[in-house]
């Protein structure tokens, strides 16, 4: 069985790997990290010292105003993540809704830079009282631009958006009336063998590079 090759362009290989790959976590154990909220409610979260996945967690207590609400990440996930190109975007979610379910479809996760916006929809909702892991893929297939029924990005687009992030958003509301959406262990982290095939890429066109100019000299 053949493995999955990442397919790139040359230019995309120079600009991913061109820039400094940063990480990023959060645990949210000891206090909420940074993140606000944006939606129903504006500003700081709620964070708990229990009850995550576990230890502690963030939540937002939805005031049924209008609207969807997300959870706003803080500085520390801003900036350049090109070379988490190719990998997962994690993070738990739960929610909390009195009566049966009435969901509603959303954007799940917005991604802004570089002079775009993308934008994904996960495969389910957070299931009720319980806390549900996600891992979305940080590559074009499966994103949309601006709208859930915007067209899909090219790889350039979305490798764009990575490395010049500027908001990074995790649906927070599901519920159609009043709910509670809790939010625990973000990591966006590059994967060692991700930038080790950016790195094999551009090995590969400097080399067929030297071969065209020697062939031509």
């Amino acid at each position: 069985m053949k493995g999955t090759r990442l397919r790139i362009s040359a230019p995309a290989f120079l600009f991913a790997v061109s820039l400094p790959t940063l990480a990023a976590t959060s645990t949210f154990d000891t206090d909420a990290e940074g993140w606000s909220a944006q939606g129903d409610i504006e500003g700081p979260l709620t964070w708990s010292a229990t009850g995550g996945n576990p230890g502690g967690n963030v939540f937002i207590d939805d005031l049924t105003t209008g609207g969807v609400t997300y959870f706003v990440a803080p500085s520390l996930f801003l900036g350049n993540f090109a070379g988490a190109f190719g990998s997962q975007l994690t993070f738990d979610l739960m929610q909390r809704y009195p009566g049966g379910p009435n969901q509603f479809d959303a954007e799940d996760v917005i991604l802004s830079g570089g002079g775009f916006t993308v934008v994904y929809d996960t495969a389910n909702n957070p299931v009720n009282n319980g806390w549900t892991s996600y891992s979305v893929p940080l590559s074009a297939a499966g994103w949309r631009l601006n709208t859930l029924s915007g067209i899909a990005p090219t790889e350039e687009q979305f490798l764009a958006v990575l490395s010049n992030l500027s908001s990074l958003r995790i649906r927070a509301e599901y519920q159609t009336g009043a709910d509670v959406g809790y939010l625990d262990n973000v990591a966006l982290v590059p994967e060692p063998t991700t930038v080790l095939m950016l790195l094999s890429g551009i090995g590969c066109v400097a080399f067929a590079a030297r071969r065209k100019r020697r062939a031509v000299d």
